[in-house]
């Protein structure tokens, strides 16, 4: 996915996004950071086309995305927003089943639920087929709520902070999963972070927004001191601990 120039305002008078330029690529993690109201919420929904852009253009595999249907879109894309839940009454398997929904034509076949079955299977969610939703843990229906969005078998994934409101335990476990997607089924991923330690441990690329804009955008090496001060204004060292970077307040 590339977003060139990319600019939204919800009243045409102040840009919540101003000049937005980056690539989601496959097989690689894309942790989009900043402060609250940076526009890090609002520029998933422009990728994923529930918000209009009033400038610029996004591109997927060199195709204008206006040119394609909401089910074409779907079949490519899968986004997760915030409090994606479905009816608490909902069971498991059920719920990862609306992830085949871009490929249901009149009813549901055979295929849609071996591919439901396989992915339950792949998150660990077998036993659970037959649960309600409102049974399970907050991190096993954040499992549930990926395994959905991976029924759909797409090509990126936009997950906007799929670890909220989650124990550390099950914020490195959801993490870890979406790091296993991108990099062994090839999937490109771009996810909404706001915690800096998880997104340095998982992630391999970093878009900081700051004041509605790109503050800076690349590898690892664009995560220094200098740049969580300007965008977050706090004082911090990045260290090393058994091969793994952490961002430590001053």
């Amino acid at each position: 996915i590339s977003i060139e120039s990319l600019s939204f305002s919800y009243d045409n008078s102040r840009y919540i996004l101003d000049n937005i330029s980056c690539h989601i690529e496959t097989q690689h993690c894309l942790a989009i950071l900043g402060n609250n109201g940076a526009g890090k919420s609002t520029l998933l929904k422009c990728i994923s086309r529930i918000y209009p852009a009033q400038q610029g253009h996004i591109t997927l595999n060199g195709t204008n995305m206006a040119e394609l249907t909401r089910k074409e879109l779907a079949r490519q894309i899968a986004y997760v927003p915030q409090n994606s839940l479905t009816s608490s009454h909902t069971m498991v398997f059920d719920a990862v089943l609306l992830g085949r929904k871009p490929y249901i034509h009149w009813d549901i076949s055979q295929t849609d639920q071996h591919i439901v079955a396989a992915i339950l299977e792949q998150f660990s969610l077998t036993a659970y087929a037959s649960r309600y939703l409102n049974e399970l843990s907050g991190g096993e229906l954040q499992k549930v709520i990926l395994a959905r969005a991976m029924a759909q078998q797409p090509q990126f994934l936009l997950l906007d902070e799929p670890t909220n409101n989650l124990d550390p335990r099950n914020q490195h476990e959801i993490m870890q999963y979406v790091q296993e997607l991108a990099q062994q089924q090839q999937i490109g991923v771009a996810i909404v972070l706001h915690d800096l330690n998880l997104a340095i441990r998982y992630c391999d690329r970093f878009l900081l927004l700051k004041d509605s804009t790109v503050y800076t955008y690349g590898g690892p090496e664009v995560i220094t001191p200098q740049a969580i001060n300007e965008v977050y204004g706090m004082q911090v060292e990045i260290i090393e601990h058994h091969g793994t970077k952490l961002i430590v307040p001053c």
